[in-house]
């Protein structure tokens, strides 16, 4: 995976987002007081973190000691292997403790907490220096585990600042060898891959993941590095450190429009799903011609015959017309959902 040090906000967002790869940047939050004591060891990184909790009760997962020590799917896809709770952070911080001296303990983890939140001033205490303040960091607590490869439709900054990370990354290409769940039934709100290590995939029951690990690249993180992940580029991530493993992460989206969010990319697709998926193969196929022009295709020259003022949804809209191409796709779907006309 590409490397990077020294980096700049300007170098980052004229270099390394435009590029659509991942990087590992490494040292970039290695001035984080949350590092120092994360490399003191567990009970001093607790005891720091505990300063900031506001007592708020967090999402916490936990799984028996697996081989692959996944956040997963049951075997038969029917449910999946880990019981969810919420507790707040001195709970989670003592079973952490007491897991520390266990020999094959539990996976347990507190998963995408939003900073501000749960441990007010922390994000302040240990700032990004490559993103605008407006975006809220989420922390992510826990022991050895794995989350299955899996994608986001954001821009991600994830930050290291306990134990060790290893990354696998691959790109959205890769799709139909992952072995994909459901987008609407996943162990998190993101789709995600049935295998719970790529790395041990059985290649009986999974013989195209040896051809998606041709295209991945691989990195381990220590404390103060970090990685730039684009969006839907899909990442297995494990926490290999045995007893405390700490990440922070930063989502973003460019605006849509001016004053109108980036939000709409894993409803489309869902939605395109249910809308054709009745269809017979010839006309899923037209559709396919036609996604290709009118959502993937519609660029420069091909506009040519267009006055640019005239281009509608082919060109550039302002925050009003966003939000009346919106609202007609809410009535459209309300009618639909009504028996009412479709959505045609």
């Amino acid at each position: 995976m590409k490397e990077l040090t020294g980096l700049t906000r300007d170098r980052f967002e004229r270099d390394v987002v435009p590029a659509y790869e991942p990087v590992v940047m490494r040292g970039v939050v290695a001035h984080w007081p949350l590092v120092a004591q994360g490399r003191a060891g567990l009970e001093p990184c607790l005891q720091y973190l505990m300063g900031f909790d506001g007592g708020q009760p967090v999402d916490a997962v936990l799984a028996r000691p697996e081989p692959t020590r996944a956040f997963s799917y049951k075997p038969g896809l029917d449910g999946f292997n880990f019981t969810h709770d919420k507790r707040p952070y001195a709970a989670l911080f003592e079973q952490l403790w007491r897991y520390s001296h266990f020999p094959e303990p539990p996976s347990l983890a507190a998963q995408s907490a939003l900073v501000s939140d749960a441990l007010p001033g922390l994000d302040r205490a240990n700032a990004l220096p490559l993103l605008d303040a407006a975006v809220a960091p989420r922390i992510w607590i826990g022991n050895r585990a794995t989350v299955p490869a899996h994608f986001d439709d954001s821009h991600n900054i994830a930050c290291v600042a306990a134990g060790r990370r290893r990354f696998t990354l691959l790109p959205p290409q890769c799709a139909p060898l992952l072995y994909l769940g459901p987008p609407d039934y996943a162990p998190t709100p993101a789709p995600m891959s049935v295998v719970p290590d790529l790395h041990r995939a059985d290649p009986a029951r999974f013989p195209l993941v040896a051809q998606a690990l041709e295209q991945a690249v691989v990195a381990e993180l220590e404390p103060g590095d970090a990685i730039y992940i684009p969006p839907l580029w899909f990442h297995q991530v494990e926490a290999l450190a045995p007893d405390l493993n700490i990440l922070m992460n930063y989502w973003w989206r460019p605006l849509a429009a001016p004053q109108r969010p980036d939000d709409l990319h894993l409803a489309a697709m869902r939605l395109a799903m249910l809308a054709l998926r009745h269809l017979p193969e010839g006309e899923r196929e037209g559709w396919r011609a036609l996604f290709g022009h009118y959502v993937f295709g519609a660029r420069g020259e091909v506009l040519a015959h267009i006055p640019p003022g005239q281009r509608h949804l082919f060109g550039d809209i302002d925050a009003a017309q966003d939000a009346a191409q919106r609202q007609d796709l809410v009535g459209r779907l309300k009618r639909a959902a009504d028996g009412d006309g479709g959505v045609g």
